[in-house]
């Protein structure tokens, strides 16, 4: 994703400084990972709820015509312009997080015990490979305090999917 802050106002006469550059907020859910798309390293891993970094910087305004006085310039008609914000290219990657993973074979009945057990509805069907995607529920499991944790059906590894073999690199990482 493409994303820009904002640029600083020109300064202005009449002493008025320019105003600073708009910040850009964008909400991500915890477990999101900041990578820099140019360089590929990581920028951030927000893992806790109402985690903030800053990825480009807003640009500063100008300053205004007062910054400019002098003793033989009583009012200046010069003015700075503002600096222009940061620009920045960048990929936000979600990690799953989930208490428990169910792992296994193409066609194992993970989909199935997951439905099972909470209230997700994921796509089960008799072919390998139904399940391309993590599918998350919620499991209820109960007592007086309403304990849940989260069940993660992970999609079937066949033997040699490090190597790319079935989903292979599209979902292994």
């Amino acid at each position: 994703s493409h994303f820009r802050a904002g640029h600083g106002q020109a300064g202005r006469n009449q002493k008025m400084h320019g105003k600073n550059g708009e910040t850009k907020y964008i909400d991500v859910p915890p477990g999101t990972i900041v990578i820099d798309d140019e360089s590929g390293e990581p920028v951030a891993d927000l893992v806790e709820a109402g985690s903030e970094i800053v990825v480009a910087r807003a640009g500063r305004g100008g300053l205004g015509n007062s910054h400019f006085t002098s003793s033989t310039r009583q009012a200046p008609r010069i003015a700075e312009l503002g600096e222009p914000g940061e620009e920045r290219w960048i990929r936000l990657e979600l990690k799953l997080i989930a208490d428990v993973g169910l792992v296994g074979f193409p066609n194992a009945g993970k989909s199935t015990l997951l439905a099972a057990a909470s209230a997700a509805r994921p796509k089960i069907a008799d072919y390998p490979f139904t399940t391309l995607e993590p599918n998350l529920g919620v499991v209820e499991v109960g007592g007086r305090r309403g304990e849940t944790f989260v069940l993660a059906d992970i999609p079937g590894l066949i033997e040699g999917a490090a190597e790319g073999v079935g989903l292979g690199h599209e979902f292994l990482r």
